[in-house]
């Protein structure tokens, strides 16, 4: 059984179950593949002495004892720690704001070319790195969790108002990139007609209590300044539920053509127009037909087609298409 290290600065926790669960998801496909992944978190939220220690961790216990066969990082910081050693290949999954964002930008763009593999969420963070060959894989969606379920029942579940209309902004409204300030100004636009609109910010939760609230609202709204390939939109749409958007990372993309679903222009009057749409309506998508391709299982897959070629070939340089 080959021996998969993957770091990640990013994970579900007993105190934070939202931190990145769909990573966890990956790993548990990769597991049913037959591949032994091992986890090294680092929280760096708590201590950025905790990336010294897990450079150490890595050189020790990849570089000194052999102890895996490939290392798998996610984030741009994580592949750093993970180039503390040269005896096994390297991966490196970036995730969107690392790559993204101006200022983590230039670390992205020297260690992607420090390592064996590179893979992106979309083609706009490929043609930021400069790497045409980097491998585009999203992150998938777990299709047995996001499904859709009745929007009375998961309203009663949740303890949520029967019949007021439900808006899910599905990042911490501090986060000042992911725009909330925009979605609260297109509610106050709305409150005239829609006197018990509520814009519900859900966060740091499970998978789990994610889908119930995805099925007891009328609609997710997205105004993010940049996203990679915002895995709430995947999800939402496995759940049949609306999605308003600005036109941010891969989701026109995804969901194009998809009725109930719009892509909308970055302004607070724009946004409100297009949920006034949606929530007058209340009805659900047919989005999940499209998430079909993306189960967490087949994104695993091309996971385990690159680790084969790394594995079974010998060839752990990076081919540079620059």
């Amino acid at each position: 059984m080959k021996r998969i290290l993957s770091i990640t600065n990013h994970y579900p926790t007993d105190a934070a179950p939202g931190n990145s669960p769909c990573i966890q998801r990956e790993h548990h496909a990769l597991r049913r593949l037959g591949y032994q992944v091992e986890v090294l978190f680092i929280d760096g939220e708590r201590s950025k002495l905790n990336y010294l220690k897990a450079m150490w961790d890595v050189f020790w216990r990849a570089q000194i004892k052999g102890q895996f066969d490939l290392i798998h990082a996610y984030y741009g910081y994580c592949g750093v720690v993970a180039r503390m050693q040269t005896r096994r290949p390297v991966i490196v999954t970036f995730r969107g704001s690392d790559v993204l964002s101006w200022r983590e930008r230039p670390l992205s763009w020297l260690v992607a070319r420090c390592v064996s593999r590179v893979i992106v969420r979309t083609e706009e963070m490929r043609r930021v790195l400069g790497l045409p060959a980097a491998h585009i894989i999203a992150c998938g969606v777990d299709m047995d969790v996001f499904k859709p379920a009745d929007r009375a029942a998961a309203r009663r579940a949740l303890g949520l108002p029967a019949a007021a209309p439900l808006v899910l902004f599905p990042y911490d409204p501090q986060r000042p990139m992911k725009r909330y300030d925009l979605v609260e100004a297109a509610a106050a636009l709305l409150k005239s007609e829609f006197p018990d609109l509520q814009i519900l910010s859900i966060y740091d939760k499970s998978h789990e209590t994610v889908a119930q609230y995805m099925n007891a609202c009328d609609a997710l709204v997205m105004a993010s300044d940049y996203e990679g390939a915002p895995a709430a939109v995947r999800e939402a749409m496995a759940c049949n539920l609306p999605v308003v958007s600005v036109d941010v990372g891969d989701v026109a993309a995804i969901i194009q053509d998809t009725e109930g679903c719009y892509v909308c222009e970055r302004t607070a009057a724009d946004i409100a127009a297009h949920l006034r749409k949606v929530l007058h309506e209340r009805r659900r998508t047919t989005g999940r037909q499209r998430m079909a391709e993306l189960d967490v299982s087949k994104t695993a897959g091309s996971l385990v087609g690159i680790y084969q070629e790394l594995l079974f070939t010998g060839k752990f340089e990076y081919e540079h298409n620059a």
